[in-house]
């Protein structure tokens, strides 16, 4: 079976910090130009298109690089019907919550303003998935000319977004034009003719695999995202944008390494579980995790600070107790990637799910600590142990079925 080249891995690699570099940027030029109280604003607009699509997101990209007919006609029809179909029911959902949303936050976004975000997930279902086929092979050409081509067009757009519109909205504008992008290039360098298909057993199929995904997600947005709102809150729009700016930042290389792990991880993984040889795999993918997590919490803590004044400006002036907090959380978050990745490897998408749980019940004293007048890095303190006792209920439940990979394994795609 075919492995990864080094240039490809090179590519799964840069394309993720392409585009992770390219959303901070747009934060960045997006401060400059607006300043702290309307980058909060923007965070919250971009909290409400998160929470939708975490709370939805199949995972048809993953499913069609695990499972073994992934790379057919067929199958790839079918999650791009079934992602068209999704596009549209988030557009739905963001509609519904544009207006209870702006009477939450009575100085922030206006209610059409959040409505208008429905565009975006909406033409993002048109995307066409054929790029993500051509990882199945490590073929990472059209991964980099779509994700990468996307997030150009994105950067390019803020400043002339910022001056143009001047507030939030503007952002508005920056997210339209990195989604037409993304589906414009994913047809122009795709093999296959684009088709769509709504069968109902790979509907079932697709259910199947992404539902513990889906309640993972939620519990992921309870986590490092819905802090935020509890920020926003009890904070104001400043220290929103402060916060969102250092967790941005702290999440960056967390988010990369999660990204890599899918385009990297996965077909190695899916090629030790065929030879039952997944035990073996496992091993350096932990511990290689493991050095880049603690090499990222000493150099977070240590230099952060000084590049976000010298990015953003004397007024983003963050507390280092903040830093550090929120470099530990992201810090555990980048150890414990392989570990969810072997869990979907192995089918087993609720390992992840029941890990979370107990990460999201850090949002519990989150919340009564802001509620009692803690200063805001007690938050990031209580995301840091939840984020560790998350780590440690998915490996408990992981371990034992790499020491069993042959008898235990399913084919992907079934639930645990």
């Amino acid at each position: 079976m075919r492995s990864a080249s080094t240039s490809g891995r090179a590519a799964a690699w840069a394309v993720p910090v392409a585009n992770e570099v390219a959303v901070f940027a747009r934060s960045v030029v997006l401060a400059r130009f607006l300043g702290a109280e309307e980058l909060g604003k923007i965070m919250l607009l971009a909290l409400a298109l998160r929470l939708v699509e975490m709370a939805s997101d199949l995972s048809v990209e993953r499913l069609m690089a695990q499972a073994m007919d992934g790379g057919t006609e067929r199958m790839q029809a079918n999650l791009q019907g079934f992602a068209v179909l999704r596009g549209a029911g988030l557009a739905l959902v963001l509609v519904l919550l544009a207006v209870p949303m702006s009477f939450g936050f009575a100085d922030g976004p206006t209610a059409l303003t959040f409505a208008a975000l429905a565009l975006a997930p909406l033409l993002r279902g048109f995307v066409h998935l054929d790029y993500r086929r051509r990882e199945r092979r490590f073929d990472y050409r059209g991964l980099m000319v779509v994700d990468g081509g996307a997030a150009v067009a994105m950067l390019m757009s803020a400043p002339f977004a910022a001056q143009m519109v001047g507030d939030h909205r503007a952002f508005l504008v920056v997210l339209m034009v990195h989604v037409a992008a993304l589906v414009v290039l994913s047809h122009l360098v795709a093999e296959r003719r684009y088709q769509l298909a709504l069968e109902w057993g790979y509907g079932l199929r697709i259910w199947r695999f992404g539902a513990p995904l889906i309640v993972n997600a939620g519990l992921m947005f309870l986590t490092f995202q819905a802090d935020r709102l509890i920020v926003a809150g009890y904070f104001g729009w400043s220290e929103l944008a402060l916060y969102g700016v250092a967790l941005q930042l702290a999440l960056l290389p967390a988010q990369i390494a999660g990204r890599a792990a899918a385009s990297l991880l996965a077909p190695a993984f899916r090629r030790s579980l065929a030879e039952d040889d997944l035990a073996s795999a496992a091993g350096p993918a932990l511990r290689g995790y493991g050095a880049l997590a603690l090499i990222f919490f000493a150099g977070f803590g240590l230099l952060a600070g000084p590049f976000i004044r010298a990015v953003y400006g004397a007024e983003f002036d963050v507390t280092p107790a903040l830093l550090w907090a929120l470099g530990l959380a992201a810090a555990i978050r980048i150890a414990r990637t392989p570990v969810s990745q072997l869990a979907v490897s192995l089918g087993k998408t609720a390992i992840p799910m029941r890990g979370n749980i107990l990460r999201a019940m850090a949002l519990v004293p989150a919340l009564g600590l802001a509620m009692a007048g803690h200063p805001v890095h007690a938050l990031a303190l209580a995301a840091a142990a939840g984020e560790a006792l998350a780590a440690l209920r998915a490996w408990g439940l992981l371990k034992p079925h790499l020491v069993t990979t042959h008898d235990s394994a399913k084919p992907v795609g079934a639930s645990a």
